[in-house]
């Protein structure tokens, strides 16, 4: 296990830490109702909303307002949506100069949600797809000064495994939220360092069942890390179980749990974002993982409390007044 440099926290510092984003971009499109459809069923929307989204991009946004330096590397479609995201994300302030235009479509996804803001999703990746490893060295100059990389899986696996590559070469902190789920290879799993799972990729991850009762499943994962520490040779497993908080686990031997903040929910779309954002940003910025556990779960009840997807995602304002509800 390599060790990284501490960086300090802006808080006391003033300085902005940098974090590299191996991004996506989704245009979302989702649909509002009662309850979500049986198959072939076919129920009446009671609302609909089309906006800017995606695992990466929704990060590379959060740790932004947080007061991060983001260089995002993404591929958007040559069309209307990226027009409208590009012109959204020079008035946010966030640079673009990594962002790849492609012949084909953006990356779309279509959403149901129902009203206990329980959803189903289903993606066409588009563009994402053209995010290559030529590009990932393009950008070493980018990942190799910054603090942290966060990498997803809504772009081609053997981008990721080349922008892991680098960042573990270059003695940056990895982290990798392996989501959507797919099997994990030795390679990928060697230069990460910090991996983010919500329950179910804990599941798959872990290959044990995981109950609804929360003491339950912090135990049977427990119980399963011995087996994944064999295997891998990164630091945390950081496991989101909703509405029950987070936990994270390192392989010395170290636990944390983190409480949930109890808000209403408008929605949870985009929570997981929130939360790897808030999660990034402190781990970046110097803060320990207690801590930026603490950070995270505020910012996914920040998001859940809010509309939208981009637009949920809380500045340092939002956060500490999260923290503060939270107290």
């Amino acid at each position: 296990m390599k060790s990284h440099a501490r960086h300090e926290d802006p808080a006391v510092s003033g300085t902005r830490p940098r974090i590299a984003v191996l991004g996506s971009f989704m245009q979302a499109c989702c649909w509002e109702m009662d309850r979500l459809p049986r198959l072939g069923e076919t129920l009446r929307a009671r609302g609909f909303v089309a906006e800017a989204a995606g695992k990466g991009l929704a990060v590379a946004v959060g740790c932004h307002r947080l007061g991060a330096r983001v260089d995002l590397l993404m591929a958007v479609g040559n069309d209307a949506p990226a027009d409208h995201l590009l012109s959204w994300l020079h008035g946010e302030g966030l640079d673009t100069r990594r962002v790849l235009r492609c012949s084909q479509p953006s990356g779309h996804g279509a959403g149901f949600i129902d009203a206990n803001g329980d959803n189903q999703i289903v993606v066409h990746p588009g563009a994402n797809e053209a995010l290559g490893p030529d590009q990932v060295a393009a950008a070493e100059d980018g990942i190799a000064s910054a603090a942290l990389l966060y990498a997803q899986l809504e772009v081609p696996l053997d981008t990721v495994r080349a922008a892991l590559a680098l960042a573990h070469a270059h003695g940056v902190l990895a982290v990798l939220n392996p989501s959507p789920w797919q099997t994990l290879p030795d390679d990928v799993l060697a230069c990460t360092d910090v991996l983010v799972v919500n329950a179910g990729e804990a599941q798959a991850l872990l290959a044990c069942p995981l109950p609804a009762g929360r003491d339950e499943r912090l135990r049977r994962i427990a119980a399963a890390l011995p087996t994944l520490w064999r295997r891998w040779s990164g630091s945390w497993l950081v496991v989101t179980l909703g509405d029950q908080g987070s936990a994270a686990w390192h392989r010395d031997g170290t636990h944390h749990v983190a409480a949930p903040i109890p808000i209403p929910a408008v929605k949870t779309i985009g929570a997981g974002d929130a939360f790897s954002a808030g999660l990034c940003r402190a781990l970046a910025g110097g803060r320990d993982m207690a801590d930026a556990l603490e950070a995270a779960g505020a910012c996914g009840a920040w998001s859940v409390a809010h509309p939208g997807i981009l637009a949920s995602l809380p500045d340092r304002d939002g956060l500490q007044a999260m923290l503060r509800t939270g107290a």
